[in-house]
């Protein structure tokens, strides 16, 4: 299991530092490039930090706290930048032309993007990443009794033990947020899960092989269905006062809504998730 924690980790610290040398290389511009790469550092963050929460037994707990700490940070910065890319996007799928809004939409990028430019500069002059992966060391759990009970066990049997309750997790989640009349905070939450989950799969490919990747793909869809609604709440709340606009936004996320519980209905039923349980369940990654 030190094994898995170890060259998984440092596979995710790899991939933000190469996310964030190759956005810092960028210029400061709006363009479907850098937005492609705005987006890419903002994945890459979220993996580790999953990767950092599922591994804790494993490694430093001060450590990793202030390193999530500053992940939280950096991610705020993209996020700003990633608003108003979302925002464009969704304007242009309502059919909205009025230049205005693209041209506020278009200066809050440059200054955010400013913002966040400014960031990676200092992250790379500090080498940031380099030094989390010189320091993180991966250890034995603390002597508690659940972390014993972990540290005695190997890579599977850790699967088997983390995966199936995040499994039921999200099918219970999944419901509620596909219920007629759910609220958009419901599927923001089951969203969020769901990206936990996938991220967390991810980790223990190594484990299950190719049996994964399936699963993998099912939750990638779901995934984006719950972020085209979420994108059409974040662009509500970049346009406040354009009532033409809103209103078009809104007749978006029903669609789109409409879309996610289709997509439910037909990749997340009682045989599909009998399929889901009967992976996790398998002896090993070659079944």
């Amino acid at each position: 299991m030190r094994n898995l924690v170890r060259s998984q980790t440092a596979k995710r610290l790899n991939k933000l530092q190469s996310e964030i040398e190759g956005l810092s290389r960028r210029r400061s511009a709006v363009g479907s490039r850098d937005a492609d790469k705005v987006h890419d550092l903002r994945v890459s963050i979220r993996r580790l930090s999953q990767g950092l929460r599922v591994f804790l037994p494993w490694l430093d707990r001060a450590r990793v706290s202030r390193m999530r700490r500053r992940l939280k940070k950096l991610m705020k910065r993209c996020a700003a930048v990633r608003n108003c890319d979302v925002a464009v996007d969704v304007l242009r799928a309502c059919g909205w032309k009025e230049p205005e809004l693209f041209a506020d939409l278009a200066q809050e990028r440059r200054r955010a993007r400013r913002e966040l430019a400014a960031r990676l500069r200092n992250w790379n002059r500090r080498g940031r990443v380099k030094k989390w992966r010189r320091k993180l060391r991966v250890q034995s759990p603390a002597p508690t009794a659940k972390a014993s009970e972990g540290a005695s066990q190997s890579k599977l049997e850790n699967a088997r033990r983390i995966l199936p309750k995040m499994l039921e997790d999200l099918f219970r989640a999944g419901n509620r947020a596909a219920r007629p009349g759910a609220s958009h905070e419901t599927m923001h939450q089951f969203r969020l899960k769901t990206k936990r989950v996938r991220y967390t799969l991810e980790l223990f490919e190594p484990v299950y092989g190719a049996r994964l990747k399936p699963l993998i793909e099912w939750l990638k869809g779901l995934q984006e269905k719950l972020g085209a609604i979420n994108d059409c709440a974040v662009t509500l709340e970049m346009i406040r006062g354009e009532r033409g606009a809103a209103a078009a936004v809104r007749r978006l996320a029903r669609a789109r809504v409409e879309e996610f519980r289709i997509y439910w209905k037909r990749s997340f039923g009682p045989r599909e998730r009998a399929r889901w349980k009967a992976v996790l369940a398998a002896a090993d990654g070659k079944k």
